[in-house]
């Protein structure tokens, strides 16, 4: 980026009301269309009096208007990203931006749907009052549909910034999945429990793997597409060392041949954090860069030492196996309203250089996750203290 502290959304944002009841079949009421016109005014979206017209019909949507209304969730989606700190900072907008996964269901049911051997099986809660549909494997996966070429291209045409793409990745759709076909196929074998449910995983992935590096290659060759973001949230669901190993074997198997700038995005590991990925994944052959959170661990005080940085100490994991390309630092904890000030998060950006003795323009500030979870307004507010506290931190280095 040549800057230092370059700032980027790692994937989800949150849908608008007006995006989710249409799928639902629920009515839209007052307060939907009020939420467009207002958010649409607030972040300059161009065009936004189509969306209202489609929206005053309050329901039975067609399949025209539906999509019209996708297309606004992503405008507004690339606008949240693209006037991040307005308000708090001198340059407002992240250098990195997406389209907050606003055409997909979740990162999850997405891909699963358009790829041929899954059987969805019902609901699962993952967390607050968040639910996805959980699949079986029933046969070997197969190719169906390319599920990211129209929101890539869309995206691409309309974003001033920077883009890249997040990818579920083999791993997490395994690992999310009831493993019927795979399991079935290993109890054949002669060998230990453990060695048939670890075999069953892997070969799972490695199937998984090379559909999605088809869906990866096809948005390189067709849409140009620069920058991959392999979100891997599942890398710390199996803690055997083959499995962490296998964490690896599936994102090399997944860009084997591909030209493109990888990242990798993980976040809430366990107790025992992030040293249980170490050293395995540094053997990421393409991987230029780790997005993990840190934030939800930290205190809110201000300082630059371990005591108010306490939720940052597995950062000291990339200087001890000397690792020296690029880093995405989690510096607002998604799973709460609570949020830290522009001093605290500049603290944060500061500390991690300082511990990784990274250069600042290899080290990204982002939130931990996605932020799918929170309300539009809180959402926005911590894209906001994002640019903000990087800004801060960027001002400190260079002493103005």
């Amino acid at each position: 980026m040549g800057k230092s502290f370059p700032t980027q959304e790692i994937g989800s944002l949150p849908k608008f009301s007006w995006r989710t009841k249409p799928f639902r079949g629920m009515a839209l009421n007052e307060g939907d269309i009020a939420a467009a016109e207002d958010w649409g005014r607030r972040l300059g979206v161009p065009g936004r009096s189509e969306l209202l017209k489609v929206l005053a019909r309050r329901a039975d949507f067609s399949e025209a208007d539906r999509k019209t209304i996708v297309d606004f969730s992503l405008l507004y989606a690339i606008r949240m990203g693209e006037t991040a700190g307005a308000g708090l900072a001198e340059n407002e907008g992240l250098d990195l931006v997406w389209s907050g996964e606003q055409a997909r269901t979740e990162m999850y049911e997405t891909p699963v749907s358009n790829i041929s051997g899954f059987e969805f099986i019902g609901k699962v809660r993952s967390f607050d009052n968040k639910y996805w549909r959980m699949a079986s494997i029933r046969g070997r996966p197969s190719y169906k549909n390319n599920y990211h070429i129209d929101e890539l291209s869309f995206t691409a045409r309309h974003a001033k910034r920077k883009i890249k793409v997040p990818i579920t990745d083999a791993i997490t759709i395994m690992a999310w999945s009831d493993n019927h076909y795979y399991t079935a196929k290993w109890a054949r074998e002669r060998v230990s429990p453990l060695r048939r449910s670890f075999s069953a995983r892997r070969e799972f992935t490695l199937d998984l793997a090379k559909i999605i590096r088809r869906v990866i290659r096809e948005l390189i060759e067709r849409q140009g597409v620069e920058e991959v973001q392999i979100d891997i949230p599942a890398a710390t669901q199996y803690q055997s060392v083959d499995d962490i190993k296998l964490v690896t074997e599936s994102f090399n198997e997944t860009t084997r041949g591909l030209s493109a700038t990888f990242s990798v995005h993980s976040c809430f590991p366990p107790k025992l954090g992030y040293r249980i990925l170490f050293p395995h994944i540094l053997d990421m052959k393409k991987c230029e860069r780790f997005s993990f959170e840190f934030g939800n661990r930290d205190t809110y005080k201000r300082g630059l030492d371990p005591g108010s940085r306490a939720g940052f100490a597995d950062l000291g994991l990339f200087k001890e196996y000397g690792y020296k390309k690029g880093l995405g630092v989690g510096v607002v904890h998604i799973h709460t309203d609570v949020l830290p000030t522009v001093g605290v998060v500049r603290d944060r950006a500061l500390y991690s250089a300082r511990v990784t003795d990274l250069d600042p323009e290899s080290l990204y500030i982002n939130p931990d996750c996605g932020l799918r979870t929170r309300r539009p307004e809180v959402a926005q507010r911590m894209l906001d203290l994002v640019v903000a506290g990087a800004e801060k931190a960027r001002s400190e280095l260079n002493g103005t």
